[in-house]
């Protein structure tokens, strides 16, 4: 290993708005301080993944471009081995881009020293089936929260497995009491799947009825935007906002945050605005650990508009209970919670996986290859794919130009995921 240790972050280009992109702005920022030398392999497709794009987002990302124009998954992973072999890194880091596990488990067969880490952020059957499936090839798993945490030690071998919530940045100013009406926010990404966000029009009208003064501010965009823009017009709706901007502009300006997810990580955003002393309320979503009720926020069960609107109703009527729970949501962000306190955690974690012997299985796991006639002809691989390029096929999802898992489940880890294959992991706040 050379002195400075060199991380190969593999990550898609598409996304610029989620956690999981704020956690790898952070370790980009974070790592170099910590003896890390940084370097991303960001995903280029012909439709979707434009690494120019992200950098532009991003501006502490370096990297090189991993060109999957050709559509093929032989040209993805042949791109993605180039890219490896030519940064030489000590430690790659698998973030949702799945072409990554058997180029990687296919180096350390040959003799390469990297030690593979992999991130799983939300709670997903898929990740969990593709790192079952690579898990002896797999020496670091980090995880947003203990309850992800614990299913992967259950349904894997793996026992490097450390939870790392991402990290909040302290706030510029902290949010001021006040005695007018409630100033509600919702901040992320306006979907209906996962985030349920057709939920925040019917608490508004359960608001309304109940005669509970309120503002509301949504920061985000997504596929619904304009649905909830013609259904929610005393709204303030600020677009998708930089960090900097939802510090500045949005978390001190609100005394409540509100969150309607099924299932989640450990999600930054409504970490964010606690960190100014907004009180989350929040669901209980599959992941919700770090939102205690009663103690640093209110919650309700999923989908129960009457409970949510409860628990804003209780917090406009009774401003002491509302402070309580505000200085605890600030105190509740330290820590390995805090930025600094998070980036400490993987610079650690990725020195123990340095410290290990390298995991390296004895048999390669069936990964899924280019179907077709080219395929059927036993074309050599080169040769087909230079016909490939020729006729360069059209994605229809970011998904499908690089594919965040395999494509080929396990019904035995999908059913333990959906039945909750591990309890809940116990939060330390």
């Amino acid at each position: 290993m050379r002195a400075v240790p060199r991380l190969f972050i593999c990550t898609p280009s598409y996304y610029l708005q989620g956690g999981v992109e704020r956690i790898l702005e952070s370790l980009a920022r974070g790592l170099p301080s910590r003896g890390f030398e940084v370097v991303f392999g960001l995903a280029k497709g012909a439709r979707f993944h434009d690494p120019a794009r992200f950098r532009a987002a991003f501006p502490d990302v370096r990297g090189v471009d991993v060109d999957g124009t050709s559509g093929t998954v032989y040209g993805r992973r042949s791109a993605l081995r180039r890219a490896i072999e030519a940064v030489d890194p000590d430690v790659v880091l698998i973030a949702r881009m799945f072409d990554a596990y058997p180029v990687c488990s296919e180096l350390k067969l040959r003799g390469h020293r990297l030690r593979l880490a992999v991130t799983v952020q939300a709670y997903e059957a898929e990740y969990f089936v593709d790192l079952a499936r690579y898990q002896d090839f797999v020496d670091l798993c980090v995880t947003s929260g203990e309850r992800i945490a614990a299913t992967v030690r259950a349904l894997t071998t793996l026992t490097n497995v450390v939870s790392i919530p991402g990290g909040v940045a302290p706030p510029h100013r902290v949010r001021v009491p006040h005695d007018g009406p409630l100033r509600i926010g919702y901040v992320g990404r306006i979907e209906q799947v996962q985030k349920r966000l057709r939920d925040l029009p019917l608490l508004r009208d359960e608001l309304t009825r109940r005669g509970v003064p309120f503002t509301l501010d949504v920061a985000g965009d997504g596929t619904l935007a304009d649905e909830l823009r013609a259904q929610l017009p005393e709204a303030r709706f600020h677009g998708w906002l930089s960090a900097r901007e939802l510090y500045e502009r949005v978390y001190p300006e609100l005394d409540v945050v509100v969150h309607f997810a099924e299932w989640e990580g450990m999600t930054i955003a409504p970490r964010e605005a606690m960190a100014h002393g907004v009180v989350p309320v929040v669901s209980r979503f599959t992941g919700a650990e770090d939102f205690i009720d009663g103690v640093n926020a209110l919650t309700f069960d999923v989908g129960d508009i009457r409970a949510a609107a409860d628990a804003l109703e209780s917090l406009h009527r009774d401003r002491a209970r509302l402070e309580t729970l505000s200085r605890a949501a600030r105190d509740s962000q330290q820590g390995i919670r805090s930025e600094e306190g998070a980036i400490d955690a993987w610079a650690a974690a990725f020195r123990d996986a340095l410290a290990r012997p390298p995991r390296i299985g004895t048999t390669f796991p069936d990964a899924p290859r280019d179907a077709g006639l080219l395929t059927r002809l036993h074309l050599p691989p080169t040769l087909a794919e230079l016909v490939r390029r020729v006729r360069r096929r059209a994605h229809a999802a970011p998904g499908d130009e690089w594919p965040h898992w395999s494509g080929m489940p396990d019904a035995a880890i999908v059913r333990a995921v959906a039945e909750g294959a591990a309890p809940s992991g116990q939060s330390s706040v």
